[in-house]
């Protein structure tokens, strides 16, 4: 007898065996016991997770003759049709193949004919987005009037690219992508009837490398079965599948924690001679991060990350040198490098010096204390700490918006006291995110002025400017007012600087010139215009001109001047 895969052997024959789809398989069992059955179905959900099963399952159920009108029973006449392969109440119909019009008009025309076994005449129509326009027009009237004995039921897995007309005329069913431990719990019970010796930790590897879809998870156990046997062990189902060992991962993060550029390249040559593809290595780099993460903080059980106990108090002790915003630092890297590989002609060497850059860095710890050190004139710290920071941030320009944004959560962009005056108005513009509507606007219009460069605390004044001194602004009173303001700017202030800041409010009339580059500011174009041009301002005097509108010339016409006025003569 020929072989059947897995993926075919152990196909569900009822709504019992719907694996992770339990929610549909009763919604469904409640609607053909109560009398309450729909006339189209729509299947919704990523590949492999049963979406054309189900339908196959509830139109053999539907049809079936025997005595339970919840399990097929595979002796009556009809079930014995469905098992022939060709049945003759049931028709599967492939959309990708079959789009046109004039492929649904022979689906409207089987429908007017009653069923010749079963009950139902039943139309399976398979990735249902794929038709087109006009053979869902065509579909419109049959879908939303059928006869009584005919059942619709679509599946797809673009549910965004059908008509709104088609969606409201069926009832739709959601599936889910299936869990690791349902993947794996399924294949643990595939493994005891076929007399398969794996461990836990092999049947995870199908069920994470599955991602969500049992259909993969049987197919990538029929190819290590394929291999191994009825004995399957880990290593083996590793290299079948082209997975990196997690012992690579380990070497890989020791050799980043300890500055180690050298170990990174020993790593991937060993993956690259292991014929590792770099798409896994790196998607098993980001799950052995996402991990130890994960190990470090508790979040999760062992159990819960589908990793041994032993493995989860490994995790646990490694890398202690690097701190969680240097792991979500790295982990960005690798996100960011996981999006250039797929465009890059070197894949190999965009990966090695990857690696080496994140080995290179310097941890989050020690350029926090450097930029304080920088920031504070009498700080402890040596001109060899300002320099080694300097030369971090020198040779590594790409990771300077990461180490702004990861170094300080609580504070984004730290700022030098040179920087902090200019950065103000970004600074104030952010405070609108607070909450506080009434603190926002007090500090909207501000100016922020410093002091000594070199004196700690370092001066600041927060100044607001105004046309005369009875003139106040309304900010500025508010600040006066509610003592409590002040005091929040000052620690956001010494939060973006890391060091201590003496904090002032005072308020300054405009200067003579702040007074006309303001008047300058609030003249239109023309004004503007009048005020350079002599040749137009005299027009408007003699003519009495008044603007009206502007239009841009086409190309650049050489106006005469007052001097070649007076040369031109009447001829």
């Amino acid at each position: 007898m020929a072989y059947v895969a897995m993926a075919r052997k152990w196909r569900p024959q009822s709504f019992d065996d719907m694996v992770g789809q339990e929610h549909i398989a009763q919604t469904l069992k409640n609607a053909i016991e109560g009398g309450r059955l729909h006339h189209a179905f729509l299947f919704t959900g990523t590949r492999g997770v049963g979406k054309t099963t189900s339908a196959r399952i509830l139109a053999r159920t539907l049809n079936c003759t025997g005595g339970d009108p919840l399990h097929p029973c595979g002796k009556c006449e009809s079930c014995k049709d469905i098992a022939g392969g060709n049945p003759m109440d049931i028709y599967e119909i492939d959309a990708a193949s079959n789009t046109g019009v004039d492929n649904i008009r022979d689906v409207i025309d089987r429908v007017q004919y009653p069923p010749v076994i079963g009950k139902y005449k039943i139309f399976i129509i398979d990735e249902v987005h794929m038709l087109s326009p006009g053979a869902f027009n065509a579909l419109l009237k049959t879908l939303e009037e059928p006869p009584p004995h005919v059942i619709f039921i679509f599946a797809t897995t673009e549910v965004n690219k059908l008509l709104p007309t088609i969606l409201s005329r069926v009832q739709r069913f959601d599936f889910k992508r299936l869990t690791i431990n349902q993947i794996a719990s399924r294949l643990r019970y595939i493994c005891e009837q076929e007399h398969i010796n794996a461990s836990d930790e092999t049947l995870n590897i199908f069920a994470e490398k599955a991602d969500g879809s049992m259909r993969d998870g049987l197919t990538f156990f029929d190819q290590a079965y394929a291999f191994t046997g009825s004995e399957m062990d880990a290593d083996s189902v590793r290299s079948v599948l082209g997975i990196p060992p997690t012992e690579l991962f380990f070497e890989l993060i020791q050799a980043i924690e300890n500055h180690d550029l050298k170990g990174c390249f020993q790593m991937v040559d060993k993956a690259v001679n292991r014929g590792i593809e770099f798409a896994p290595l790196l998607d098993g780099f980001g799950k052995f991060l996402r991990n130890l993460i994960y190990s470090r903080l508790d979040a999760f059980t062992p159990d819960e990350l589908n990793i041994s106990a032993e493995l989860y108090e490994k995790f646990k002790e490694t890398a202690k040198g690097l701190s969680n915003g240097d792991l979500l630092r790295i982990s960005k890297m690798l996100i960011d490098l996981q999006a250039q590989i797929r465009y890059s002609t070197n894949p190999r060497l965009l990966v090695e010096t990857t690696f080496a850059r994140m080995a290179w860095l310097d941890r989050l710890t020690d350029l926090r204390r450097a930029l304080a050190a920088i920031n504070d004139p009498k700080s402890a710290a040596d001109e060899a700490t300002k320099k080694k920071v300097g030369k971090i941030l020198e040779v590594l320009p790409q990771e300077e918006e990461s180490v702004s944004n990861e170094t300080f959560p609580e504070s984004p962009a730290p700022y030098t006291r040179f920087e902090i005056t200019n950065a103000w108005p970004s600074i104030s513009a952010s405070l609108a995110n607070c909450g506080d509507l009434q603190f926002s606007a007090a500090v909207n219009g501000s100016v922020l002025e410093s002091g000594d460069q070199k004196l700690t605390p370092f001066p600041l004044f927060l100044t607001y400017v105004c046309e005369n001194e009875q003139s106040v602004p309304w900010g500025y009173q508010q600040i006066q007012e509610q003592p409590e303001y002040l005091a929040r700017l000052k620690t956001i202030l010494q939060d973006k600087l890391q060091t201590q800041v003496d904090l002032r409010l005072r308020l300054r009339t405009f200067t003579n010139e702040e007074l006309i580059a303001r008047a300058n500011a609030q003249k239109t174009p023309f004004e503007r215009d009048l005020d350079k041009d002599e040749l137009l301002r005299k027009m408007v005097e003699i003519f009495g001109g008044q603007y009206l509108n502007s239009k841009q010339l086409n190309k650049q016409v050489d106006l005469p001047t007052s001097e070649s006025c007076e040369e031109v003569t009447d001829n």
